[in-house]
C-alpha cells in the first residue's frame, strides 16, 4: 500500500522514493508509506533504518523498496534522516516477517521487532561488513544409515537441493554429549560440502552450547540469542548479516536471522515451550522456519510435536526416523506398572522402583525426574482416572461449588460419563509438584546426592560414580557413558494437565530424559511411576512417538482441535468479545465455529483449509478496531495453552 498522511510537501522528483514500514504498535499504520528523499540524503537503500514524519513526530522505520515514482495522489512528506546505511532487513527476512505476520494474525512492525535487534552505533562503526563466501568443506560420502531416509537425506544435501524432513533422532549418549548432536554433525558438515550455510534452532542457551562446541570444529560458526548483551547481540548479528559465520547456532530468536546462502535450517525439539515467543503475535519457531524459503528445513526431536505430524500428512515433509532394531538397541528398558503391578504399593517409591535404584547404584548414576513446581487442576474419571472433557465441544471442564459441571470453553453445564469406562463419578484432580526430595535420600544413606534445577542451579555434568541425580525437566545433567537407570516420579502430575498439548509434552520430556540412560543390553532401565495416563506411558515404553503424535493428530481431528483445525483465542472484556463475534459471524467464514464468551475468552476456529479465511478476517478486524481506537483484543493463534 502507499497511503500517506497529508502533510503538504513538494512532489518528488523520479527515482526518490522510500518506501518504509513503520516501527510502530499502532494495528492501522501496518502498512506500506511512500516518502520523498530530500536532496542531500545518500545511502537511502532497502533494508536501512530511516527516520519519518508521522502526525507531527518523527518514527523509525525500514526502507523496504526504493522507487522511481509514488502512486499516491498527493505531495509526499520528505524522510527525515537515515538512521543507518547498513541494510539490517534483507529481502529474504523482510518475506519471512510477512509470512509470520500473515499466519499468526499479527502486524509486520511487530514481527520486525522480534527478526532486528536493537541498534548499536559503535558496534556497526567498527564491524567489518564486507560479503564472505562460505568455506569450502569436505564432507564424507555416507551417513544416518541407521535413519530410514537418512542417507537420501544427506546426500540430497551434499548436492545442493532442499529437502524438508521430521527428524525423530536415536536416544543415547556419545562422551559427555547427546548423540543427537553428533548426528546433526553429519547433516551440517553435507550442507557446507554443498558451500551453503545452517542455522540451527535449539530451546535453551545450555543446547546452544553443546551444539556449538560440536558443530563450531567444522566452519566458524556463532552463538546468537536473545541472553546476549546488547552489544555482543549486535555484533553477532552483523557477523551473520555479511557472512563471517557459516554456522548460527541460537535459541528461538534465531530463526529470523539473516543467514545468506542458507541451505539448511534446523529446529530442534518443537515441542519445547522455551520455543514459543511471549511477545505479540506470539509466533512458535516451528511456525517461523515452516516460512523459510530456497532452504533445507530440518525438524528433530526426541519426541514428535503434533504440528510436525501434521506437516507430515500434509505432504509438506517426509519422516526420518530409525527402524525398531535400531531403537531397541539404542534405548533402555522401560516399565511402567500400573496398581496390580505393584501389589497395591502406595509409596512414592515402592519396592520394585527402590530395587531398580539399588541395582543401579552399584553401576553408575541413577537419574531421578521429577516434575516442575507448581499447582495443576483437572476434571478426571473417579474410577480410571481418564481425563474427562466437554462433550459439546472437547473444552476442560470444571467442577462447581453446587456439584455442577461446566465447560471452560462454551460454558454449557452437562452431565458427563467417561468416555473409556463409561463411569458418571467426577473428581477434581489436584496435584502439588513442590515436594521434599529428601525421602529419596534418606532411603539411600550415605549415596551422594546432585540437585539439578533453576532455583538452585543446574548441574552440566555428572562422572560415572553411583549417585542419585534428581532434576527436574530440562536440567538433567550428562553422564559419562549414561546414567545405569531412571525414574519418573509423580507421572500424573505431567499428564493430568488441562491443556491441550499436555500428553505430548510429557512425552517429550521423558524421552528426553531416558535418552540420556544407557542401552537395555548394557543395563539400562527405568521405571515411569505415578499414575500417568496410559497411553503416554505406554509410548514411552514402546518408544514410539511417531506413533503417539499420529494418534493424537487424529483424536485431535474428531475434537476439532488444532493443527487438524485453525483456532483463534480473544481476550478482552465481555463487549468487545460480543463485537468480535458478530463481526466473525457476518463474515460467513466456512463451518466456522465460536465457543464463549466465557470468562473474558472467544474462542473461533475452522477447518485447517480454511484457516487463512479466519486469519485475514481477524487481521482485518484488529486493523479496523485500531483505527477506530475501540478497545484491544488481545488474538492468540492455535495456542498451546488451551
Amino acid at each position: 500500500m502507499t497511503d500517506q498522511l497529508p502533510i503538504p510537501e513538494i512532489a518528488e522528483r523520479p527515482g526518490r522514493v522510500a518506501r518504509v514500514v513503520l516501527d510502530t504498535p499502532i494495528l492501522h499504520l501496518d502498512q506500506e508509506f511512500d516518502y520523498r528523499i530530500p536532496d542531500g540524503i545518500d545511502g537511502v537503500a532497502p533494508g536501512v533504518r530511516v527516520s519519518v514524519p508521522v502526525a507531527g513526530r518523527q518514527v523509525s522505520g525500514w526502507v523496504v523498496e526504493v522507487a522511481t515514482s509514488s502512486s499516491h495522489a498527493g505531495r509526499l512528506s520528505p524522510l527525515g534522516r537515515l538512521v543507518s546505511p547498513v541494510p539490517v532487513l534483507t529481502t529474504e527476512v523482510l518475506q519471512l516477517c510477512r509470512d509470520v505476520a500473515r499466519s499468526f494474525a499479527g502486524s509486520v512492525p511487530d514481527v520486525l521487532r522480534l527478526a532486528i535487534p536493537a541498534r548499536q552505533a559503535r558496534i556497526e562503526a567498527a564491524a567489518d561488513l564486507t560479503p564472505r563466501a562460505v568455506a569450502s568443506v569436505e564432507a564424507p560420502a555416507g551417513g544416518w544409515e541407521e535413519y530410514i531416509g537418512g542417507p537420501a537425506l544427506l546426500r540430497h544435501l551434499r548436492e545442493g537441493s532442499s529437502p524438508r524432513a521430521i527428524w525423530t533422532a536415536l536416544p543415547g549418549v556419545t562422551g559427555a554429549r547427546p548423540t543427537w548432536v553428533q548426528d546433526l554433525r553429519s547433516a551440517v558438515l553435507a550442507t557446507l560440502a554443498s558451500r551453503r550455510r545452517v542455522l540451527v534452532i535449539v530451546p535453551t542457551i545450555r543446547e546452544v552450547e553443546q551444539v556449538h562446541a560440536v558443530l563450531g570444529q567444522l566452519a566458524p560458526a556463532v552463538r546468537y540469542h536473545g541472553d546476549l548483551k546488547p552489544a555482543a547481540r549486535y555484533r553477532a548479528f552483523l557477523a551473520i548479516l555479511a557472512g563471517h559465520v557459516d554456522i548460527v547456532v541460537g535459541t528461538r530468536s534465531a530463526a529470523f536471522a539473516p543467514v545468506p546462502d542458507l541451505g539448511l535450517a534446523v529446529l530442534w525439539d518443537p515441542e519445547d515451550d522455551h520455543l514459543t515467543e511471549q511477545h505479540a503475535p506470539y509466533p512458535t519457531a516451528l511456525g517461523v522456519v515452516a516460512h523459510r524459503r530456497s532452504c533445507a528445513i530440518l525438524v528433530g526431536g526426541l519426541g514428535r510435536s503434533v504440528v510436525a505430524q501434521q506437516l507430515i500428512a500434509d505432504g509438506w515433509a517426509l519422516p526420518v526416523g530409525a527402524g525398531r532394531a535400531a531403537v531397541r538397541e539404542r534405548a533402555p528398558r522401560v516399565e511402567a506398572p500400573d496398581h496390580g503391578d505393584l501389589r497395591g504399593e502406595s509409596s512414592r517409591l515402592p519396592s520394585a522402583a527402590f530395587r531398580l535404584v539399588r541395582e543401579g547404584l552399584e553401576r553408575g548414576p541413577v537419574l531421578v525426574h521429577v516434575p516442575r513446581a507448581g499447582y495443576l487442576r483437572s476434571v478426571r474419571c473417579a474410577a480410571c482416572q481418564a481425563v474427562v472433557r466437554c462433550r459439546h465441544c472437547g473444552g476442560p471442564l470444571d467442577i462447581l461449588p453446587t456439584g455442577a459441571v461446566r465447560c471452560g470453553w462454551c460454558g454449557r453445564s452437562q452431565v458427563v460419563t467417561c468416555p473409556s469406562c463409561g463411569s458418571g463419578r467426577l473428581a477434581a484432580f489436584s496435584v502439588g509438584s513442590e515436594r521434599t526430595m529428601d525421602e529419596i535420600a534418606r532411603a539411600f544413606p550415605g549415596v551422594r546426592v546432585v540437585l539439578s534445577n533453576a532455583r538452585v542451579g543446574i548441574t552440566a555434568t555428572v562422572e560415572d560414580h553411583p549417585a542419585l541425580v534428581i532434576a527436574t525437566p530440562g536440567s538433567e545433567p550428562l553422564a559419562d557413558g549414561g546414567y545405569a537407570a531412571a525414574l519418573i516420579l509423580d507421572a500424573a502430575v505431567a499428564t493430568a494437565r488441562p491443556e491441550l498439548d499436555t500428553g505430548v509434552v510429557a512425552l517429550d520430556r521423558w524421552l528426553t530424559a531416558l535418552a540420556l540412560v544407557r542401552p537395555a543390553a548394557s543395563g539400562g532401565r527405568a521405571m515411569i511411576l505415578g499414575n500417568p495416563d496410559p497411553a503416554v506411558s505406554q509410548a514411552c515404553v514402546r518408544w514410539d512417538p511417531a506413533g503417539f503424535a499420529q494418534r493424537e493428530l487424529e483424536e485431535r481431528a474428531d475434537l476439532r482441535f488444532p493443527p487438524a483445525w485453525r483456532l483463534v483465542r480473544f481476550t478482552a472484556s465481555a463487549a468487545a468479545l460480543g463485537q468480535v463475534a458478530a463481526d466473525l459471524e457476518r463474515a460467513d467464514l466456512p463451518r466456522l465455529e465460536l465457543l464463549g464468551p466465557v470468562e473474558g475468552r472467544l474462542l473461533a476456529r475452522v477447518p485447517r483449509q480454511h484457516g487463512r479465511d479466519l486469519l485475514a478476517r481477524v487481521r482485518a478486524l484488529q486493523v479496523e478496531r485500531s483505527g477506530r481506537k475501540e478497545e484491544v483484543v488481545r488474538v492468540r493463534v492455535d495456542p498451546s495453552d488451551l
